[in-house]
């Protein structure tokens, strides 16, 4: 089998993006529904709080529902576990600066304002991290950092002059793009592999039917009838009676793959990406 070349290994699992793009289109949904929402008058905290609880749960429910249907987990419980986690972690963050008001010099409000966005995806995302079971510590703290900047960034375009409708909007836009690459990103791009369900011939792949799981050191991942594992760094693909086909070779042993590559399964086709080398 051919070794993988730097350009391919080095690309980012299409999980990612998914992810990213169904955050963004979940930001959407949430600043709609606070638009939608009854006027009420009370102050900047408190609006930045029923906003990140808002779109914290919309985003929340869309990202993690969506990891599920793509590694073919239960989709509602998710959904409905990923709310409760987005909207709370969100709400956690844009509550720490609480006790700063608009009363405050307009230099202080705009560094709050900015913070609050900082700590509302940091929040989402350290929560929704922390839901995904087997991920390390390490992988949070990833993940909350990476959110954390990405939520700044939102801040900023929040607090940009001109239309603040619209840079809510761009604002809410990013932060959820960012809780969805944040949530996802090193879960997959640590993995010592993914495989990704390829379509059938003929159809072309999209991102909304994108099956994608990562395969990490000790994990046993089923392709069907074969199953593939990670031993010690190390891609193990163990074939069933009838053999597989990996890469163009008949496969009818257990071997080791070293290289990225396609394994068809029957008529069902994979797509090994190998992201670390033994």
């Amino acid at each position: 089998m051919n070794a993988a070349t730097g350009a391919g290994a080095s690309r980012l699992p299409h999980g990612v993006l998914a992810s990213t793009v169904i955050g963004i289109a979940a930001a959407a949904c949430g600043w709609l529904l606070n638009g939608l929402g009854p006027v009420v008058t009370v102050d900047y905290t408190r609006l930045d709080q029923i906003a990140a609880l808002v779109v914290g749960g919309v985003v929340g429910g869309a990202v993690i529902a969506a990891r599920a249907f793509r590694q073919r987990q239960d989709v509602v419980f998710n959904a409905v576990a990923g709310a409760l986690f987005g909207g709370v972690g969100a709400l956690c963050g844009a509550s720490l600066l609480a006790f700063i008001h608009t009363s405050a010099s307009a230099r202080i409000f705009l560094i709050e304002r900015v913070a609050a966005w900082a700590f509302s995806a940091g929040g989402t995302t350290t929560f929704l991290a922390a839901f995904i079971h087997g991920r390390p510590s390490r992988r949070i703290a990833e993940s909350a950092l990476i959110a954390c900047g990405g939520g700044a960034i939102a801040g900023v375009i929040f607090t940009l002059p001109g239309a603040t409708d619209v840079w809510q909007a761009v604002a809410s836009l990013w932060f959820g793009g960012t809780v969805g690459f944040a949530v996802s990103g090193p879960e997959l791009w640590h993995a010592t592999a993914t495989i990704e369900l390829l379509p059938a011939r003929g159809e072309e792949p999209s991102l909304l039917t994108l099956r994608e799981w990562p395969l990490h050191d000790g994990k046993v991942l089923a392709l069907g009838e074969a199953q593939v594992a990670c031993v010690s760094g190390r891609i193990a693909l163990y074939p069933p009676a009838g053999g597989v086909v990996a890469s163009g070779h008949n496969v009818r042993h257990p071997t080791f793959i070293a290289a990225s590559g396609t394994i068809a399964v029957g008529r069902t086709r994979y797509h090994l990406r190998v992201l670390r080398a033994p």
